[in-house]
């Protein structure tokens, strides 16, 4: 009897060792491989994140584009103006793309210039799409290839 009980103890103590040893290797195996160099973020309740952009833009009068990948969070502190936002985020990406693809890609190449340029056309793009006017415009990507 008292074999038994000991056994038993035994067999617990040994699974839950070895759990927490297979959960610390797990965790110690995701660390190492690096992981994502892309920034995991959550947004802010005043934050409405607009659907990532991909859209070609021309270079010169030749007729030859590039391409410009563009992400953005548009921020609006008042409640009703953010709902308004968050239901009209697929007409404010086409109308981003649209004015994109018709702004030459020599605004863009400036790497002082070409982010502030970037957040006046993309509040340009949300006023002319739903009406409101946007606090603040943040870049969380701009790549130009």
């Amino acid at each position: 009897m008292f074999w038994r009980s000991v056994f038993t103890v035994a067999i617990v103590v040994l699974l839950t060792g070895t759990g927490q040893l297979h959960a610390e290797g797990k965790e110690k195996e995701a660390a190492g491989t690096g992981g994502s160099r892309e920034i995991q973020a959550k947004l802010g309740p005043a934050y409405v994140a607009v659907p990532r952009l991909h859209v070609a833009v021309q270079v010169d009068q030749n007729r030859e584009y590039r391409s410009l990948d563009l992400e953005v969070w548009l921020f609006q502190a008042d409640p009703e103006k953010h709902q308004i936002l968050n239901s009209k985020k697929k007409q404010i990406a086409a109308q981003m793309k649209e004015d994109f693809a018709a702004f030459n890609w020599e605004a863009f190449e400036n790497s002082a210039e070409g982010p502030r340029v970037a957040k006046r056309m993309t509040a340009a793009s949300v006023e002319k799409a739903s009406g409101v006017t946007v606090e603040d415009v943040m870049i969380k990507t701009l790549i130009l290839k």
